[in-house]
């Protein structure tokens, strides 16, 4: 009798587990895809010059990961575990950052105006030799940096809910 209920509850645990890896994954893409636009946008009007509006990004990313939390604490256990939600914020980081990585990396390949751009005029850009791969590369730790950080911010307000 135990065992069937072990079995019975492990079982409801990959399920609800999967959901949340569903979820957050879901958030992650669609941040990918906000983060894609907006930087399409910033592109489009000329303005990736302006650095503080890298800033933005942060606060796009933020916006996922509390996105993410929210839905998978609402639609699967109203009170979301604290290792479940650091969980979650990462997969919603990891799911926003490496398509957007991949779509930077791309993007640059093709605009060397923008390349040359970040290769004269910031700090670090004379040491990265082949630009877009190093541009993704940091993109890519900055983001799951960011995303981390941000995830650990804001699980205390998602644990005490």
């Amino acid at each position: 009798m135990e065992t069937s209920q072990a079995y019975t509850s492990e079982k409801h645990l990959k399920k609800s587990d999967s959901r949340f890896s569903t979820i957050s994954i879901s958030v992650g893409l669609v941040t990918s895809l906000v983060l894609i636009i907006y930087f399409v946008l910033i592109r489009t009007f000329a303005l990736e010059n302006v650095m503080y509006l890298r800033l933005v990004n942060a606060f796009i990313l933020l916006a996922g990961i509390v996105v993410g939390e929210r839905l998978c604490s609402s639609r699967i256990a109203h009170k979301i575990d604290y290792l479940k939600g650091i969980r979650v914020g990462t997969q919603v980081t990891i799911a926003a950052t490496i398509p957007y990585s991949i779509f930077m990396w791309t993007y640059l390949k093709m605009d060397t105006e923008l390349a040359t751009f970040i290769q004269t005029t910031t700090n670090f850009g004379k040491h990265l030799t082949p630009l877009p791969a190093c541009a993704a590369g940091i993109i890519t730790i900055e983001g799951f940096v960011s995303g981390l950080v941000l995830t650990y911010v804001i699980m205390p307000y998602f644990k005490r809910k």
